[in-house]
C-alpha cells in the first residue's frame, strides 16, 4: 500500500492505458484529488504487483466515524462509479483479495472497508470486490444510453418532434437575451470563470433543497480546477462546457471522455430571469448532439433517476455496495453501515416514498424562521 500516488505514477499511467477501470480511479483523477488535499481522510492506495508491473490499483481514504476507522473509496460522492483499476489477466482470486484486505486493514488500523457505488461489471469484467465480499444494492444506479453516428437517428427514437419543438422555443428565448452561445472553456481563465459559475449555481440549488454542498470546500474546488487544467505531468481530464446568454453563464456541464463514452460529472443552472428557458436541458441537448458528431459511442448521465435523464437514458448501470469488517470491533461498525445503507437505498429506490421524502424536505426548508 502507498500514500503518495506519485510514487507509482508511471506504472499507474501504464495500467490506465491497458487495464479495466472507470475514469474515477485513473492516475489523473487520483493525483488531482491527493494534490488538492480535497479529501478529509488520509490516502491509502492498495496496489498489486508482479515484479515491476502493477496488476491492480485501489485508491481509498481512511477517516474516523465516531470511535471507528473506516476506509472508503477515494473522492467519495464526487466519483460516480468505483470499480478499481485491474489488469484483466491478473485479477486475484476472491480468497486472496479477502486476505489482502484483512492484512492491510490490520496494519493500517482500519476497522471496516465500506465500498459503495460499485458496478457489478465494467467492460466485460465482473467486479472482483463484489465477488469477494458479497454485496447489496447501492443507493442509486447509473443511467446512460448508446449514441448514434446520426443525431437525427438518435432523437428519432426519443420523440424527436417534441424535443425539437421544445428546443426551438427555449433557444428563441435565450437568443432574445442576446449573445446566446454554447462553448467549451479552454483557457485557464475561462475554466476558472465557468467553474466559479457552476459552484455558485450548485450552491444555490442545494441550499434551496436543504442539502449539504459537497463542492463548498476550497480544496474540492481546487480539485476540479486541476482536473480541468491539467498539470505538468498529467493532462487535463475534465471538459467544462457552458451556455451563456444575455452576458452571463446560465448553465454549466462537466464531463470526462474515456474509451468512447462521455461521462457527465455535474450540471448546474442559474436561477434567474432565463430559468424558464431551461438552459440546463438545452445544454444537454446540444452536448449530446456534439457527442454524436464526435463519433462517441456512449453517453453516461451518472447516478440517480431524474426527469431530465429519463427522456434520454434507456440503460441502467446496476450499482452495489459491500462492507467488510476487520476484527471484532469492525463487525459492529460494518453492521451499522450496512443497515443504514439498506434503509436509505430502500427509500431512494421507492419512487412514491422518495417523492414523499423530497416533499417533506421542501416543506421543512420552506418554513419561516421561528416556525416549529
Amino acid at each position: 500500500m502507498v500514500a503518495d500516488p506519485d510514487s507509482i505514477a508511471a506504472a499507474h499511467r501504464a495500467l490506465d492505458a491497458e487495464g479495466v477501470t472507470t475514469p474515477f480511479q485513473t492516475r489523473p483523477w487520483v493525483a488531482a484529488w491527493v494534490s488538492s488535499k480535497a479529501g478529509t481522510g488520509r490516502p491509502l492506495i492498495m496496489v498489486g504487483r508482479t515484479a515491476e508491473r502493477l496488476d491492480f490499483v485501489l485508491p481509498f481514504e481512511v477517516a474516523r466515524r465516531g470511535p471507528f476507522r473506516v476506509a472508503r473509496w477515494m473522492s467519495g460522492s464526487h466519483a460516480s462509479y468505483n470499480f478499481g483499476l485491474w489488469r484483466r489477466d491478473a485479477v486475484p482470486a476472491a480468497h486472496d483479495l479477502v486476505a489482502s484486505f484483512d492484512l492491510v486493514g490490520r496494519s493500517a488500523g482500519i476497522d471496516a472497508w465500506a465500498l459503495d457505488n460499485m458496478p457489478l461489471t465494467w467492460k466485460g469484467l465482473a467486479n472482483p470486490l463484489a465477488t469477494a465480499f458479497g454485496w447489496y444494492p447501492a443507493l442509486d444506479d447509473g443511467h446512460w444510453f448508446r449514441l448514434s453516428t446520426s443525431f437525427d437517428e438518435l432523437i428519432g427514437r426519443r420523440n424527436a418532434g417534441h424535443k425539437r419543438k421544445k428546443l426551438k422555443s427555449k433557444e428563441r428565448m435565450l437568443a432574445a437575451a442576446g449573445d446566446y452561445h454554447i462553448s467549451r472553456a479552454l483557457s485557464d481563465a475561462d475554466i476558472h470563470t465557468a467553474l466559479t459559475a457552476f459552484f455558485t449555481q450548485k450552491a444555490d440549488a442545494l441550499e434551496r433543497m436543504g442539502v449539504a454542498d459537497p463542492f463548498a470546500r476550497a480544496e474540492v474546488r481546487r480539485f476540479y480546477e486541476v482536473l480541468a487544467t491539467g498539470t505538468a505531468t498529467d493532462p487535463a481530464m475534465l471538459e467544462v462546457t457552458r451556455l451563456a446568454a444575455g452576458g452571463a453563464i446560465r448553465a454549466v456541464l462537466g464531463s470526462i471522455v474515456r474509451e468512447g463514452t462521455s461521462h457527465q460529472l455535474f450540471v448546474s443552472t442559474a436561477r434567474d430571469d432565463l430559468s424558464r428557458a431551461s438552459p440546463g436541458e438545452t445544454l444537454f441537448y446540444r452536448h449530446i448532439e456534439a457527442a454524436c458528431a464526435a463519433g462517441l459511442a456512449g453517453y453516461d448521465m451518472g447516478l440517480g433517476a431524474e426527469r431530465y435523464k429519463s427522456s434520454w437514458c434507456d440503460e441502467v448501470v446496476p450499482l452495489v455496495s459491500s462492507v467488510h469488517p476487520v476484527g471484532t470491533k469492525g463487525r459492529l461498525v460494518a453492521a451499522l453501515i450496512a443497515n443504514s445503507d439498506r434503509i436509505k437505498a430502500s427509500i431512494r429506490r421507492d419512487e412514491r416514498l422518495w417523492a414523499r421524502v423530497r416533499a417533506l424536505r421542501a416543506l421543512l426548508i420552506g418554513r419561516a424562521p421561528g416556525e416549529a
